[in-house]
């Protein structure tokens, strides 16, 4: 008999179910009592405090190579339109070509100035400008008159958008007389005392307008006049100035300038003064400082002198304020031309025309403010052959100067200033200050000690008037007298006063009042300057 697998556990289960109910029949027979019905309950433990920590982070830098094939796309685009958005069209001033000015005044004078520009387009432009002026105060002083000519041409063409061409012409013929005499003894012909300066001016320039390929301007420019007068003395002068400026970073310039200045001097015997000029330097600027470093290496006669030409310039306040100091020096021509345009009652003859060898040694502090714009410099030069002008007596009794030269040390304080308080208010001065130290002379002769201006100019009627006043102040003159004792000439101070009116766009008018206090000081010696005197008349636009 075979039992299926569902009944083997029941028989398994029957097979043992005898054996323990035989085991419980074994069991004591004492009475069990039950106390408490079985509660099972698990001990109190202690929580284990467990805190989580992160794992720490990486921080080692991982470096990718990137390899990026290079691909050249094509975009093609239309040009962009800039349109202006509320924009205001201002008016456009009227531009003229010409102005006129004419008038006279007392004592007896005549002023006459005008000018045309012309420009048929833009590559050419050309320039005329003449002027007249003289003055008669013979009937206050005999002989105290003169007269100035003057007319100039200049033009420009360009050669093309890079290069130009410039050329000047310029004549002047000037007047004046030896009115410094005794004039309670002595009587002259105005043509007797008569002397005329006539100089020609020949010169020209070709220059690069714009940089070229190599960030490089360079220019060349010759010079050449004729200078005579009308006592037959002769002077002419050659300058070929010419050099390069190579710019780095497009503000650094690196320049090289060479420099011949000839000049020859006729009059009993021949005399010539000739220069050259090696000028290099280079300039660095920054946000906060410039700098320039260079030098001036000059040659006359075949000695060599070497000059300084340094400059530092810092700002301690943007533009406003700023310092600077530097160190230059040159070779400045004592020429006929020169020395008669300072002083024309020189008696050239017998005068040696010489170099001024400058050392300048200077520092100062200047600013702009926008409505301040100031200077304030203190220097020291050393200058050898310093020209001087000494008085010189001669035997028809007419006072004239002559060139001495000495050398000398000199202390100048120097300052400027424009101020703008207002729109239409400007104010300005300057003033000079200088002390000699000389070694041969007693004083510097004909020299000006202190010298200065200050000035004012009020515009009102929305512009068409403007007044303006000025005042010139300068300190007595050294010279020596007659009989060789050292003088002054009395101090100066020259107000004046004037006003312009613009009737209609193209007709004005003005009037100028000259020294109002008749100071008749005389800025060289027996040679009173003009008293009170008044000029008016008409200007013209067109």
């Amino acid at each position: 008999m075979r039992l299926s697998n569902k009944w083997f556990p029941l028989c398994l289960f029957g097979f043992f179910l005898p054996n323990a109910i035989s085991a419980q029949d074994k069991l004591p027979d004492e009475k069990v009592d039950i106390v408490k019905s079985f509660n099972a309950r698990l001990l109190e433990t202690v929580k284990i405090p467990v805190t989580p920590t992160l794992p720490p982070l990486d921080t080692t830098t991982k470096r990718l190579n990137y390899v990026v094939p290079p691909k050249q796309a094509v975009v093609n685009y239309e040009n962009p339109t800039l349109r202006p958005i509320g924009m205001k069209t201002a008016g456009v001033e009227k531009v003229y070509n010409g102005y006129a000015k004419a008038g006279g005044g007392l004592p007896t004078s005549l002023y006459g100035e005008a000018g045309y520009y012309l420009q048929p387009n833009d590559r050419f432009d050309a320039r005329l400008w003449l002027r007249h002026h003289s003055a008669n105060a013979d009937r206050i002083l005999e002989n105290q008159r003169f007269f100035n000519n003057d007319i100039s041409a200049s033009s420009r063409l360009a050669i093309n958008d890079k290069m130009s061409v410039e050329a000047q012409a310029a004549y002047s013929l000037d007047r004046v007389h030896f009115y410094g005499y005794d004039h309670d003894s002595l009587r002259f012909d105005a043509e007797a005392v008569r002397q005329d300066y006539k100089v020609l001016d020949l010169g020209a320039k070709l220059f690069n307008v714009e940089r070229n390929d190599m960030d490089i301007n360079y220019f060349v420019t010759p010079k050449f006049y004729v200078f005579n007068d009308f006592f037959s003395n002769r002077e002419m002068g050659f300058n070929l100035n010419m050099g390069a400026t190579k710019w780095f970073s497009k503000k650094h310039p690196l320049t090289m300038a060479v420099r011949a200045d000839f000049t020859n001097f006729e009059d009993t015997v021949v005399q010539r003064l000739n220069n050259i000029y090696l000028q290099p330097s280079f300039a660095f600027h920054a946000k906060t400082f410039r700098a320039k470093i260079g030098g001036n290496f000059t040659s006359n006669r075949d000695i060599f002198y070497i000059f300084p030409d340094v400059e530092l310039n810092l700002s301690l306040i943007g533009d406003g304020l700023q310092i600077f100091a530097g160190a230059g020096g040159d070779l400045r021509k004592n020429t006929y031309r020169t020395i008669a345009d300072y002083n024309p009652f020189i008696q050239i003859r017998g005068v040696d025309l010489r170099n001024t060898q400058f050392r300048d040694y200077f520092g100062g502090v200047k600013g702009n403010l926008g409505w301040l714009e100031y200077t304030a410099r203190i220097a020291y030069s050393n200058a050898t052959d310093l020209a001087l002008f000494q008085t010189v007596f001669t035997n028809t009794g007419i006072t004239r100067f002559t060139v001495l030269y000495d050398t000398a040390n000199i202390f100048n304080l120097r300052g400027s200033f424009h101020l703008k308080p207002m729109d239409d208010l400007t104010v300005g001065g300057a003033i000079s200050s200088s002390v000699f130290d000389l070694r041969n002379e007693e004083k510097a002769w004909g020299l000006p000690n202190i010298e200065g201006n200050v000035f004012g100019q009020y515009a009102l009627l929305e512009g068409k008037a403007q007044i303006k006043a000025n005042v010139y102040f300068a300190d007595q003159i050294n010279y020596r007298d007659t009989d060789d004792l050292p003088q002054k000439t009395n101090a100066l101070i020259d107000l004046s006063v004037g006003g312009t009116f613009q009737i209609t766009d193209h007709i004005g008018v003005f009037l100028d009042v000259n020294n109002v206090l008749n100071n008749r000081r005389e800025r060289w010696h027996d040679y009173p300057m003009f008293g009170l005197n008044i000029l008016g008349g008409v200007t013209a636009k067109f």
